[in-house]
């Protein structure tokens, strides 16, 4: 996935406006119409969203009054200063803006740019459902330790977690779940994982295409011939 040099915005900017202006994430969301989770994975520091997205977040600021004529990016101000060979002074608002060494992933050039929204998506989904189990209580059952909602809430948790980890190996390119054949029964904890994640409603992203198989020799010649024997 190619970065371009200068961004329409930032994920600095867009946290600094937000911030001016008084508002959480939540209402960006819902005044602007932007999908959720680009944005907070954008702000994150994640993923870098397409550039419709970041012209539009842009546009939204701008018309709440924020000023982004006299800031500078962070590539930008860099490539100055290294040119110069010397620290520079920032140009008035380039404090919104500050170069932030830290560790990230490439997305697989093999994931196409819908499949990676579809996946951040639910996983940004997953993270709000773990949160909210996370903070419910535990009951107690009448025979057993735990009531069924408990048992239940448990299994739905580590379903989340785990297919959080499964999509984040799907955005670096590594599937490591194959889908079983129809009618075949789990024998190993690969195959368990692999029918659990095939109930999500994007495990098509993580699953590749059957390979088409090779008809026999025979067979091709029988289709072929005409006036067989029946």
């Amino acid at each position: 996935m190619k970065i371009p040099t200068t961004l329409p915005i930032t994920a600095e900017q867009s946290r600094a406006s937000r911030f001016q202006l008084g508002l959480t994430q939540a209402n960006v969301i819902e005044e602007s119409n932007l999908p959720g989770h680009k944005l907070k994975n954008f702000e994150t520091g994640r993923f870098v969203p397409d550039m419709p997205f970041l012209e539009g977040l842009r546009d939204y600021y701008t018309l709440k009054g924020i000023d982004f004529t006299e800031t500078v990016t962070a590539t930008n101000q860099a490539t100055d200063q290294d040119q110069a060979g010397q620290q520079k002074t920032p140009a008035h608002g380039g404090a919104m803006v500050r170069p932030v060494s830290r560790m990230c992933f490439y997305v697989s050039d093999q994931v196409e740019p819908a499949a990676v929204d579809q996946i951040l998506e639910r996983m940004d989904g997953n993270d709000d459902r773990i949160a909210t189990i996370l903070q419910s209580p535990l009951k107690g059952g009448f025979l057993s330790t735990y009531d069924e909602e408990t048992e239940a809430k448990q299994r739905e948790l580590f379903g989340a977690m785990a297919e959080n980890y499964l999509l984040f190996r799907i955005l670096q390119g590594r599937n490591i779940v194959s889908a079983l054949p129809a009618g075949v029964e789990p024998t190993t904890h690969a195959d368990l994982l692999a029918t659990f994640f095939a109930t999500s409603p994007i495990a098509i992203v993580g699953s590749p295409p059957p390979a088409a198989k090779a008809m026999p020799a025979e067979t091709v010649g029988a289709n072929n011939s005409e006036g067989g024997e029946e």
